[in-house]
């Protein structure tokens, strides 16, 4: 079984403190790419995010001087479903994983996959591995390499005890671009708006709330005082999570921190869905059948057929192009996950 070295426990930390001194609106620059291709060596390393369910590129970064040796013949879209590692990693498997785990070179040589995706690149060995996403919103790191050794177990570990900094690093981010929003709009935020912003002292008294952020407070804690956060706020700080979430009926409320400021944000669960039943209604949106949603996720059709009779009961409609609507309606208004 691999382990990590010292030496290796110690450049992962060394990335993370980088990483999160590079990072600013944007989490995974080509610099902080650069800094990852130290610890995990390719040819070329690469960031993208994607919205699987409606076949759309997000947003995506390479390292610096990164170049493939030719453009791949199709869109990624027209092979999703063929590459090994994505089709595991559709499956809400976000770990990191290499071609071989799946298929020896020979038959990745042979298959309808290299010869229009990874052989006009000049790849012929990949290591990925994603921060745990909803197919909506997915977030990976691909790293390629030519002709050669093949990544290693040392590769694969490194990775795999990144993935929860990623994530952290990925939030941060998010957290400080909607805060820098929030800010600007301050003077015109009105209370019924679903975002809030909150600034403290490092003592816990409040230097500036929006009004938002006061009416959040106000539903979701004990009454706030007009100096002090609530005390299970307050809490939380002390204790250094990164989100704090409530629950009210079908109202979610996420708190972000970023230094010394807060971000609340209000969202509706409109739809009553399971994450099961999210899953399979993402895979319904892009078309697949019950048989083919079956092997995606490893369960039965049957088990499809029953969960999307719930669907349908939830969402007052009786065809899957009817939910599949809802579902894509409510990705819309819910915006960049």
């Amino acid at each position: 079984m691999a382990t990590l070295s010292a030496r290796d426990a110690e450049a992962i930390l060394r990335f993370v403190a980088v990483a999160g001194e590079l990072g600013g609106d944007e989490p995974f620059t080509p610099l902080v790419l650069e800094e990852l291709g130290r610890l995990v060596p390719a040819d070329t390393v690469v960031y993208c995010e994607q919205d699987r369910v409606r076949k759309r590129h997000r947003r995506s970064a390479t390292r610096p001087g990164d170049s493939w040796a030719g453009e791949p013949l199709v869109s990624y879209w027209e092979i999703a479903d063929e590459h090994p590692v994505c089709r595991v990693h559709n499956r809400g498997d976000s770990r990191a994983l290499k071609l071989s785990d799946f298929v020896s070179l020979r038959q990745l040589k042979r298959s309808h996959v290299y010869d229009v995706w990874f052989g006009p690149a000049g790849v012929d060995r990949e290591l990925n591995v994603a921060i745990p996403s909803p197919p909506w919103h997915t977030k990976t790191f691909l790293f390629d390499r030519g002709p050669g050794a093949d990544f290693t177990e040392r590769d694969r570990l490194v990775l795999d005890r990144l993935q929860s900094h990623f994530d952290r690093l990925w939030r941060a981010a998010r957290t400080r671009r909607q805060l820098r929003a929030a800010l600007a709009a301050f003077e015109r935020e009105a209370e019924s708006q679903s975002h809030g912003i909150v600034v403290f002292t490092s003592r816990g008294e409040l230097e500036m709330i929006s009004p938002a952020a006061r009416r959040l407070l106000r539903e979701y804690f004990d009454a706030p005082s007009e100096t002090s956060l609530p005390v299970e706020l307050a809490d939380w700080l002390e204790a250094g999570s990164d989100t704090l979430r409530r629950a009210a009926g079908a109202r979610r409320l996420t708190i972000e921190r970023s230094g010394e400021a807060l971000l609340l944000v209000e969202t509706h669960d409109d739809l009553g869905l399971t994450s099961r039943e999210r899953q399979i209604l993402a895979w319904v949106a892009r078309g697949k059948t019950n048989p083919e949603i079956a092997e995606l996720l490893w369960i039965s059709p049957t088990t499809v057929r029953k969960h999307l009779e719930h669907v349908y009961a939830k969402l007052g409609v009786q065809t899957r192009t009817a939910a599949a609507a809802r579902f894509l309606g409510m990705l819309e208004d819910a915006g960049d996950a």
